[in-house]
């Protein structure tokens, strides 16, 4: 594997699920859709982080979506023990090669972390998961003491500001005891 310097914030766009075959190819399962917008020569890393300046990388030579995964070949695995040690690992991107998302869309990892509360400032808690059910994802939002899962539909989330890291959320009546 590579060893390659770039001082960027990295997001996970897939992990690598299994061995495919004996010549190096793994399955990967993606999070979300960059990692199908990679191509032959692109650079995907196995760390979000730079230690002491260098991390590994990996080359994409093919990646191909095969049902609700990928099979995904690299310059650097070439062999069956070699991609053996690399399953159960996450592929990462730099932020920066993110595709552009439009207005009133979001990325997971925008979104984890955001303060939830109602338009009257009820603080409602912190947004720690995202459930994707296929008709529209729902929000895990967790305090010390509770959990409670929102909709995210237009209805109910009001409003989400990145830079003051909060989401504004309208839930429905009675999912919210003591609204």
């Amino acid at each position: 594997m590579s060893k390659v310097t770039e001082n960027v914030r990295r997001v996970a766009v897939g992990k690598i699920s299994r061995v495919h075959g004996v010549r190096g190819a793994v399955k990967i399962y993606p999070y979300g859709d960059s990692l199908g917008e990679q191509k032959a020569g692109d650079r995907l890393y196995l760390s979000d982080t730079v230690e002491g300046g260098e991390e590994n990388a990996l080359t994409v030579v093919d990646l191909r979506r095969q049902q609700r995964q990928f099979i995904g070949r690299f310059r650097e695995i070439t062999s069956l023990e070699e991609a053996a040690r690399v399953t159960g690992e996450q592929l990462f991107l730099p932020e920066s090669r993110l595709s552009p998302t439009s207005e009133g869309e979001y990325y997971y990892f925008q979104l984890i972390g955001l303060k939830v509360e109602t338009p009257g400032g009820k603080k409602l808690g912190e947004l720690t998961g995202i459930i994707e059910t296929g008709g529209n994802d729902v929000y895990v939002v967790r305090t010390q003491d509770d959990e409670w899962l929102i909709p995210a539909v237009e209805d109910t989330v009001l409003e989400v500001n990145l830079k003051l890291g909060v989401m504004i959320v309208d839930p429905p009546e009675g999912l919210i005891d003591d609204l």
